[in-house]
């Protein structure tokens, strides 16, 4: 069994194969060739354990998840984890993964994928809310899926923007990166709006209908408490494309527009069903969530592991 680290994993492959890979993901999951059970949560004390087990034809893979609230005090991330990649015939254990980077990386592909089947093609401009480790890979794998000339950022300290600046230069130095004063000025600037927070209230503005005719990317928020989007937005949607259903149980931004009556089912759709070509983008607003799902993961792990033998 192989240890790889985080910068392992950054330098594994491509990002256009990590979209490619989330994209055969999307279909695989779709066809029935993965079968992903429930996940597992425990609670110790404050901290909890989640595993999160997917099943493919080649491989299986599990994902711990440990969330330590505790570890803010000692300047210590609060969530980590650990990816383990099994082989499915005969249950070896191959790899054991570094899950924050794996996590960051297939998140930012998965979200990249939204942007691939929404966006205009010649979409230039790009604001991300939120710049920790899974806003910073948006921000690549974005670049990279759309010819961006501007990118706008925003978030709750300048410390954070002042090192997410100098930290993207390195990457995509002909790109004028701006950081902005509110997220009005994010949104109305932007073609793309991408938000990655852990935000409980909605982050951009529910006002002047800034979002019509944007392409509106939602990789934060995962848990009923949390909101990023205002409900005046899911007034102007006719269609809303999600990485799995499971979403409209386990997210915010669709748990309560669902139970407020602001949106109905039948206007949420898998975005696998847009890959494959069974229903298309729709018109004027065109809006993304993702939840995540240990799909990814496996498809993650297989890619990584692949490429580094």
């Amino acid at each position: 069994m192989i240890i790889v680290d985080s910068d392992t994993i950054a330098k594994a492959t491509a990002i256009g194969d990590w979209i490619t890979a989330m994209e055969n993901a999307f279909r695989d999951t779709a066809r029935g060739k993965v079968d992903v059970p429930k996940r597992t949560r425990i609670s110790h004390g404050e901290n909890t354990l989640v595993l999160m087990p997917c099943f493919g034809e080649k491989y299986y893979c599990t994902k711990l998840v440990s969330a330590h609230p505790g570890n803010l005090k000692k300047r210590r991330p609060v969530i980590t984890g650990t990816v383990l990649l099994n082989d499915a015939e005969t249950g070896e254990p191959l790899a054991a993964m570094d899950g924050s980077k794996l996590t960051a990386m297939r998140t930012a592909a998965v979200g990249s994928v939204g942007i691939k089947y929404l966006a205009p093609e010649q979409a230039d401009t790009l604001g991300i809310i939120g710049l920790g480790i899974q806003g910073f890979h948006m921000a690549l794998f974005a670049c990279h899926q759309r010819p961006v000339r501007e990118l706008r950022i925003l978030d709750r300290t300048i410390r954070i923007a002042t090192r997410f600046r100098e930290r993207f230069r390195d990457y995509y130095p002909h790109v004028k990166v701006i950081p902005c004063r509110n997220a009005m000025e994010l949104c109305e600037a932007s073609e793309i709006v991408i938000t990655a927070t852990a935000s409980k209230n909605p982050i951009v503005p529910g006002k002047d209908r800034w979002w019509l005719g944007k392409t509106v990317i939602g990789i934060g928020s995962y848990q009923p408490e949390m909101r990023e989007f205002p409900d005046e937005i899911f007034a102007d949607l006719d269609r809303i494309f999600v990485d799995t259903m499971h979403g409209l149980t386990e997210a915010g931004d669709l748990v309560e527009p669902l139970s407020n009556n602001l949106i109905r089912k039948e206007q949420v759709f898998p975005i696998s069903d847009l890959i494959m070509g069974r229903v298309s983008p729709g018109d004027q607003t065109r809006f993304f969530k993702s939840v995540g799902m240990a799909a990814f993961d496996l498809y993650g792990a297989k890619l990584v592991f692949e490429n580094l033998n």
